[in-house]
Parts: C-alpha cells; sequence; structure tokens
C-alpha cells in the first residue's frame, strides 16, 4: 500500500536523526539521575524502617531485662514489666503499619519478626515463673539479633562514602546498645538470684567484651559531634555507677551474694542505654539527613536534564514548525474552505433539494456561494479549481438524486393508489357477492378471495405508507379497539392461529382507525412468521393512563440483542427503507405509521420464549364512546 506522507512528516524525517541522538543523550543523561534518585529514596526508606525496628529493638531490650530480674527471684520488677511489654507491643504495631506500605528490606524484617511467635507463650511462663532466666534471654537475644541483622540488610551499598560511614557508625552504636542491654538484663538477673550461677560469668564477661569492642568501632567511621556525644554518654555519673558495679560483680564472682542491690544496678544500666540509644538515634537521623540530601540533590539533577531533553525536543519541533508553516499556511486555509462547503454549504443546498416542493426548479437551488478565498499562491490555483469542480459535480448528482428520488416516489404513491383502487373495488365486487350467496361452498371461498383481498388492499397501503402517502379510507365515527384488532388479523394470512386475549374497551379516532389495524396487522404478520406453525400468537390490549397499550406475542425462537436492538431502530422510524432489506419493509411500514400516529412500538423478550412486541397509542387517539354505528357480523376481513 502507498504510504501518503504530510508535509509535516516530510521536515520532520529531516530533523529527525539529529533530534534523536540529542534525544537520546539527553535520555541517557535522565534515566541515570532517574536511578540515583531512585537510589536514594530507596536508601531513605531503608534508614527509616530501621530506625523503626530498633526502635522495638529497644523496647524488647527492656522487657528482657525485666524479665530475667523477675526470674531470677526479685518481685518488684512484675510492676515494671507491664509497662514495659505495652511499650514493646506498641512499637511493633508501629513497626507494622511501616511494614504495610511494603519500603526496601519489608521482606526481611516482616521474616525476622517470625521470632517473636512465641513471645505471647513466654510472657505467660514468665508470669507464672515456669520459665528459666536463661530460656528468657535466650528468646530475647536471638529476636533482637535477628531484628537488626534484617534492619541493617542491604544498607552497606549505598554508593556514597559520607552515606556509607553514617551508616556504619549507626551499626556500631546499635551493636554497643544491644550489648549494653543485654549486660543490663544478664546482670539484672544475676544479682536478683543473688550470685553467678553456671555460665552466668563467662556470658557476663563476653557480653562487656563486645561491648568495649562495638563501642571502640565507633569513633572509625563516626563524625566528631557523634564522637563526642558517645563520649559525654559513657562519661555520665550513671555510667561511672554501672563501671563501679561491674567491677564489684567481676571481684565478687565467686562469692555467695554480691554486694549490689538489682533495682541500683537496674537503674543506672538504663540510664546508660537510654543514653547509648539517644546517640544512636542522632545517628539515624545524620544517616536519614544524607540520604535525604543525595535525594534532592538527585532529584535536582534529574529535573534539570528533563528539562534539557525537553527543551531540545520542543527546539526541534518549533524548528520544523517554523520551516512548514509557510508552506502549510495557505493549505490550511484551502482546506478550511473544503471544510465549510462539506459541513455546511454541501448539506444544506442537499437539503433544500430534498424538502423541494413538487413544482420547484431543482436546478435552481443547486447555487453554490461564490468562494471567499484571498491571498492564494499560484502552486495552489488548481487545487482550488479541481475543489470547485468537485463541488459543482456534487450538487449536480444531489439534484439528479433528487430528481429520480422524487419521480420514483411519485411513481410507487401512484401505483399505490390504483392498486388500492382496484383492490377497494375487487372488495366491494365480493361483498355483493357474499351478500347473494346462499351456497356455503361457495360463500366460503368468497370469504378466502376476500381476506386475499383484503391483503392485497394492506399490500398497496404499505406501498403508499413507504412513499409518504396516508391512508384515504377513514370512518366518521370512533370504532371500538376489538374490531380495530379483528380488522387487523383479517389482513394477515394465518389469523387463525391468532389468540385473542384480554382486551381492555377503548375507541379508536375514526380518522386513525385504517392506519393503527394496518400497523397491528404488520406486526401480528410478524409475530406468526417467526413462530412454528403449531403455536398460537397472543394478542392484548390494556388501557393505561399514556394511552391504550396492545402487546402481540409470539413463541418463535426469540432474537439475540442485537438483533433487536437494530429491529427496535426501524420500528422507531428513524432508518430509510432504501437502505435495508426488502424482507424488513415491514418493519419500515410500522416506524412510517408509528411516527405518524404518535405511537411508540418495541420489541423485547418474552417471559418464556419469543418476542413481544409493544404498541403504546396516545391518548390522543382515543375517542369518548358515542352512538355505535349498526354493523352486520362478518369475517375478520369484512370487520372494517
Amino acid at each position: 500500500m502507498r504510504t501518503i506522507r504530510s508535509i509535516r512528516h516530510r521536515l520532520a524525517l529531516l530533523l529527525a536523526l539529529p533530534t534523536g541522538a540529542l534525544v537520546v543523550l539527553a535520555a541517557l543523561g535522565t534515566a541515570g539521575q532517574a536511578a540515583r534518585f531512585t537510589d536514594a529514596g530507596r536508601t531513605d526508606d531503608r534508614v527509616a524502617l530501621a530506625v523503626a525496628t530498633e526502635d522495638l529493638v529497644h523496647r524488647l531490650q527492656r522487657e528482657r531485662g525485666l524479665t530475667a530480674g523477675l526470674l531470677g527471684g526479685d518481685e518488684s520488677f512484675r510492676a515494671q514489666l507491664g509497662g514495659g511489654r505495652d511499650a514493646a507491643d506498641q512499637a511493633r504495631r508501629a513497626l507494622d503499619r511501616l511494614l504495610a506500605a511494603e519500603p526496601p528490606g519489608a521482606g526481611a524484617v516482616r521474616s525476622a519478626l517470625g521470632a517473636l511467635g512465641r513471645l505471647a507463650d513466654l510472657r505467660g511462663r514468665a508470669d507464672t515463673g515456669a520459665a528459666t532466666r536463661a530460656e528468657a534471654l535466650g528468646f530475647f537475644t536471638s529476636a533482637v539479633t535477628g531484628l537488626t541483622s534484617a534492619a541493617f540488610a542491604g544498607l552497606d551499598s549505598s554508593g556514597d562514602d559520607r552515606l556509607q560511614a553514617s551508616l556504619a557508625t549507626l551499626r556500631a552504636l546499635c551493636e554497643a546498645t544491644e550489648a549494653a542491654a543485654l549486660e543490663r538484663g544478664t546482670l539484672n538477673g544475676v544479682l536478683a538470684a543473688g550470685s553467678f550461677k553456671g555460665a552466668d560469668y563467662p556470658s557476663f564477661v563476653r557480653i562487656m567484651a563486645v561491648r568495649d569492642a562495638a563501642v571502640a568501632q565507633v569513633p572509625r567511621t563516626a563524625t566528631p559531634a557523634r564522637t563526642s556525644s558517645l563520649d559525654a554518654a559513657l562519661r555520665t555519673p550513671a555510667a561511672v555507677t554501672v563501671a563501679g558495679m561491674e567491677q564489684l560483680a567481676l571481684a565478687g564472682h565467686a562469692a555467695d551474694r554480691l554486694g549490689v542491690a538489682p533495682g541500683d544496678w537496674w537503674r543506672a544500666a538504663s540510664t546508660v542505654v537510654d543514653d547509648l540509644q539517644r546517640v544512636q538515634g542522632e545517628a539515624a537521623a545524620e544517616s536519614r539527613e544524607r540520604a535525604a540530601a543525595l535525594r534532592s540533590a538527585a532529584l535536582r539533577a534529574l529535573l534539570l536534564d528533563a528539562l534539557l531533553a525537553l527543551t531540545a525536543a520542543l527546539g526541534a519541533v518549533a524548528l520544523a514548525l517554523a520551516a512548514a508553516r509557510s508552506i502549510t499556511r495557505p493549505l490550511a486555509a484551502l482546506a478550511a474552505d473544503a471544510g465549510r462547503l462539506a459541513d455546511r454549504v454541501l448539506p444544506e443546498a442537499v437539503a433544500r433539494i430534498h424538502e423541494a416542493g413538487p413544482e420547484e426548479d431543482l436546478s435552481a437551488l443547486a447555487v453554490l456561494p461564490a468562494p471567499a478565498r484571498k491571498d492564494r499562491v499560484d502552486e495552489l490555483a488548481e487545487v482550488t479549481q479541481a475543489l470547485d469542480l468537485v463541488c459543482a459535480t456534487a450538487l449536480r448528482l444531489a439534484v439528479e438524486q433528487g430528481v429520480l428520488q422524487r419521480n420514483s416516489t411519485e411513481s410507487l404513491a401512484n401505483l399505490g393508489r390504483r392498486n388500492q383502487a382496484l383492490v377497494t373495488r375487487q372488495l366491494g365486487f365480493l361483498s355483493a357477492l357474499e351478500r347473494e350467496e346462499r351456497d356455503p361452498g361457495v360463500l366460503a371461498d368468497l370469504f378466502e378471495l376476500d381476506h386475499l383481498a383484503t391483503r392485497m388492499r394492506r399490500n398497496a397501503e404499505s406501498v403508499l405508507v413507504l412513499a409518504g402517502e396516508r391512508s384515504p379510507r377513514r370512518w366518521a365515527r370512533p370504532v371500538p379497539t376489538g374490531d380495530v384488532v379483528r380488522a387487523a388479523l383479517g389482513e394477515v394470512e394465518d389469523y387463525r392461529r391468532v389468540v385473542l386475549r384480554r382486551l381492555d374497551e377503548a375507541l379508536v379516532d375514526g380518522g386513525a382507525v385504517a392506519e393503527v389495524a394496518h400497523l397491528l396487522a404488520e406486526l401480528i404478520e410478524n409475530a406468526l412468521a417467526a413462530s412454528p406453525s403449531d403455536t398460537d400468537v397472543e394478542v392484548f390490549g390494556r388501557l393505561s393512563g399514556a394511552g391504550y397499550l396492545v402487546a402481540v406475542a409470539d413463541h418463535g425462537s426469540g432474537m439475540d440483542e442485537g438483533a433487536l436492538a437494530r429491529a427496535n431502530a426501524r420500528l422507531a422510524g428513524g432508518e430509510s427503507f432504501l437502505v435495508g432489506r426488502t424482507q424488513l419493509l415491514g418493519h419500515y411500514v410500522v416506524g412510517r405509521l408509528a411516527v405518524r400516529l404518535g405511537a411508540r412500538v418495541r420489541l423485547a423478550p418474552s417471559p418464556v420464549r419469543g418476542v413481544t412486541a409493544t404498541v403504546l397509542l396516545p391518548g390522543t387517539l382515543l375517542a369518548q364512546p358515542g352512538p355505535a354505528l349498526p354493523q352486520e357480523r362478518r369475517q375478520p376481513s369484512e370487520a372494517l
């Protein structure tokens, strides 16, 4: 297939290569900055998760120490243990809310939280004294170690030296705080028990060594401010008191009773742990500040690169537009003229032709206004002339089609009137024969001929309806609805299969009787054709507040939604019969009659099987009861 390219397209192709190369370079820079921005954001989120995790760790460390003291035999810690547990639970809920947002590293922390699955059981056994001090220390220490490892997993690859050093400081402070908290809990349990038992002393010495090593690691990566804060925390009176108690514990490790009160040790050691926790928080704040600074810098660089890329693209587009404007502006003016002709001028001229009366000269209506074309360049003169020729040809064809349609309609209407006149004469002749005939067999044959002639009259009137003519048959007085329905039955072939159900009494205006009966006959004929020959077609009539409702129900195979929608469009009278199939002319006749009568016709699926056609006759077609016309009993074909 031949590809048609516009002038703008051709100019864009000329500028595509240099512009594309520039945009690709800018896009690569932008992609790199976007990656750095994303990494910085992930690091910031990881640090925030680590801070929240370490807050839970701090609460578990405190609960661990209180539990160890209680299990060591000092009941004074029981009162403090409830508050410690509440604080740990609150920190756990805060961490769960943060994990719900799925920040980076959430999976590892969530997995580490699984170690706390037995926390409730341990608490209950600690309250009853069923748990041992070593068991409690081991449980909490294992959970704390797992949480700390999960919190810092993946934080050693930030790519920034300052941030990496800050994170290393934070990790060392976490280890120092954990060692101090574990020392507090271990010795608290020992003091509550009175002396070192079993492996208590080696464990205590090992914990002190881990703490000292972690504290010594901090100055290697910490900023001077954090080093000063750590030194200040280790020189407080509480820290001096803790150091003295440690020496007393070491000196009396073989004694039956250590000379340190558990409460005094707990208060002093808790102050030191809290001070270390504060220094740890300051280090975490430093890490977050550095990550936020990296994120802001990456964002600024990303926006700058994106702006440069956008400027390059817009510059290329501006150059292409400027180069094409001198060519496309005259073409745009010509296109506007063509659009005006297509959207307004030609449709208005064609509408005037279609709406012209029988005596009007159609060629006189096919006149286009003079085009207002100014400043046309010479290169477009031929295009302008060709456009004028197209418009003139279109109007000429419209005139020819209008003349053809007018003549066809007039011929169709004339033929319909002739057929109707002949059929009417034939019906009159048959009626005379029926009145004079006394032989039942011959009379039955005459009734059949009468019925066929009535159907022929309906076909002739259908031609008149499609040609836009009204039915010449009129009644001076209103006619009962039952007679109108029976008249419709007389115009269908297999009327014996039609069952009249309940029909509410009403009178139809005499001027609309023929067209209402014609409309109903078309619908009944369709129902008979759409249903098996061994089934009935049912007709109902009900008075309603909006008018008179007639329903024609068949028991055929029904129609799908698409077919129903198309049929209802035809029945609404909004589609010309010239575009449809000849098998569907009955729908177009019904549509024309419904519009003329102001009725509403619609098809819908029947409750069980088949299709139900409903006709809502407006109240303007109904008449008040008056003196009845004398009628003799006749076949359905003779009712009207």
